[in-house]
């Protein structure tokens, strides 16, 4: 192996990615802590595993490949065992005859490579990747067959229905942390397959003929795996289990709630338990917010929007309410609102079904309509509690809105959700529950409505001078200069073209016009022609202007038009 006689620290600074003030500060640290320069540079912020990659590479001569763009193929996990791949930060990438490619992330780790020629009998060529795209891909490489293999094994081990049944039981009484039955593993694994694929919900479903299990990401669902049908009782008493649930009751829908610990990270799942023909469906929600934080910023607000809504939180009295279809990005909304507002000189308190996100801070109530405690009943209660700003879950009865408009009207902030796809429409939802318009009117302060859309993916989005038709569509000039961008796939995106989803808004504020357009009785198409007039930007425009940034499709535009007409 040829190596250049420059140090990666020179390297780096001769490339212009690093200071010799930031090298030398890492050499000082360096001397309390055992660990390579390279690692330090990344920890400081001064340097992506990328530009060290490159630096190797120039160093040790050792070519540098970026596993975002490339295909593995999944014969490949079968040569290198999954616990020797992890131990050495390495993956397979390609075979050729007796030579066997693999991205490692240190190339000077001699024994490592030297283990995998003895474990595969075949000669190795390294390249180098990025520790944390290999962390990745050896997850996407091994999980679904470790998953595939528990379920080999537990069929193995249990041939006939009654046993395996037995053995379902027996799983289930387990302690949650337990790992040696395979139906625990093969349970786990799934859960942290969804968790690491951001998925939303999980689908477990019982079929004649197989287990379906499919994870929803950006928004549409996506088949993980499909396994034989003797699982069934094993996974869904394994779950019921684990999710507080009664494991001996089949005959009707049960609700639970998990806390699974992963990579250092508390997330948590809402389990709704169905019965069905061949068995229960069990739906898993991922309620965490998986690498979100909860800022304003973070959002997705159009500036304009933004405005409006630090001016509606600042607000000490009145109701704001957040609108949208269901898995629309709601409580993710109105707890960011929370955040926003929460210290120690303010009383929060929220009523919610289920309480979705823990606040540290912030009191939460949990509803129980078999013991009574229903959303009325707890905000009457709460009202005797002192609160500056009450949040509720959701506005699902004349009882709850009532009393929500008494206490906005009384001095209290209050914020809730509606299952409206607009913001005008909010207010006949409201009439429609019994509240008078000018109750409504009064007790108001804005409408926030919200739809989550496809984000195209950003390493495979192909630009494009926009035809006749999508001018006309987007309202530009025939002669504009203009580039959109279009979906393509990659391997980031699982040759979906489309990777993460954002937030589209419109938000309706209470001003003078409007107050009287809606004590005046206006129809909802009145009161959106008015709201425009006011300056509430449409959420088809505001799909537009993230269309003419790059950030979505016209193709997504296109499907929230026809979704919003």
């Amino acid at each position: 192996m040829r190596v250049s006689n420059l140090r990666i620290g020179q390297i780096l600074i001769n490339s212009g990615d690093i200071t010799e003030e930031q090298l030398d500060e890492v050499l000082e640290k360096q001397k309390t802590v055992k660990k390579r320069v390279a690692d330090l540079l990344i920890e400081e912020g001064f340097v992506t595993e990328q530009q060290v990659c490159k630096a190797l590479e120039k160093q040790l001569y050792i070519p540098y490949v970026d596993l975002d763009t490339i295909p593995i193929p999944e014969e490949l996990s079968s040569l290198i065992p999954e616990e020797m791949a992890q131990k050495n930060l390495v993956i397979p990438v390609e075979q050729e005859g007796r030579f066997l490619t693999v991205a490692i992330a240190d190339p000077l780790n001699y024994q490592g490579l030297k283990d995998i020629s003895i474990a595969t009998k075949l000669k190795i060529k390294p390249v180098i990747a990025e520790a944390s795209k290999i962390t990745a891909k050896l997850r996407d490489m091994y999980a679904a067959q470790k998953a595939m293999d528990d379920a080999k094994e537990f069929l193995e081990s249990n041939s006939n229905k009654s046993q395996a049944q037995k053995e379902a039981e027996e799983a289930a009484a387990q302690d949650a942390s337990a790992n040696d039955q395979p139906i625990i593993r093969f349970v786990n694994t799934m859960i942290e397959e969804a968790i690491f694929s951001k998925t939303s919900d999980i689908h477990i479903e019982p079929m004649e003929k197989c287990l379906r299990i499919r994870f929803r990401i950006d928004g549409k669902l996506q088949t993980y795996m499909e396994t034989a049908p003797e699982l069934i009782p094993s996974v869904t008493s394994r779950i019921k289990f684990i999710g507080n649930m009664n494991i001996a009751e089949r005959r009707i829908p049960q609700d639970g709630r998990i806390n699974y610990r992963v990579a250092g990270k508390e997330i948590d799942f809402r389990i709704s338990v169905l019965p069905s023909l061949f068995g229960e469906k069990i739906v898993m929600r991922i309620t965490t917010s998986l690498g979100f934080e909860l800022k304003k910023e973070n959002i997705g607000f159009l500036p304009p929007n933004l405005e409006k809504f630090n001016h509606l939180v600042k607000s000490n009295r009145g109701i704001i309410l957040v609108t949208g279809a269901t898995g629309s990005g709601k409580s993710t909304t109105l707890y960011t609102a929370l955040h926003e507002v929460m210290g120690e000189d303010i009383n929060i308190i929220t009523v919610e079904d289920p309480v979705e996100m823990i606040c540290p801070g912030i009191t939460q109530v949990q509803t129980n309509d078999k013991a009574g405690l229903t959303f009325a009943a707890a905000l009457r209660s709460i009202l005797r509690q002192d609160p500056d700003i009450i949040m509720i879950g959701e506005m699902r009865d004349n009882e709850t809105a009532g009393i929500a408009v008494t206490a906005a009207i009384t001095g209290h902030l209050v914020l809730s959700t509606l299952h409206t796809y607009d913001a005008p429409s909010s207010v006949a939802r409201l009439v429609d529950m019994g509240i008078e318009p000018y109750m409504v009117s009064s007790a108001l302060l804005g409408i926030i409505a919200q739809k989550l859309v496809r984000r195209l993916c950003v390493e495979c989005k192909e630009a494009y001078s926009p035809d006749e038709n999508e001018r006309i569509g987007l309202g530009l000039k025939p002669d504009e200069p203009i580039t959109l961008y279009r979906k393509v796939g990659c391997e980031k995106c699982n040759k979906k073209g489309y990777k993460g989803r954002i937030a589209v808004h419109e938000v309706l504020m209470m001003t003078p016009t409007i107050r009287k357009a809606i004590t005046a009785g206006d129809d909802t198409d009145k009161l959106r022609a008015k709201a425009v007039e006011e300056g509430m930007i449409p959420m088809k425009e505001n799909v537009r202007i993230d269309v003419l940034k790059g950030l979505t499709s016209y193709e997504v535009y296109l499907e929230t038009t026809i979704n919003n007409e």
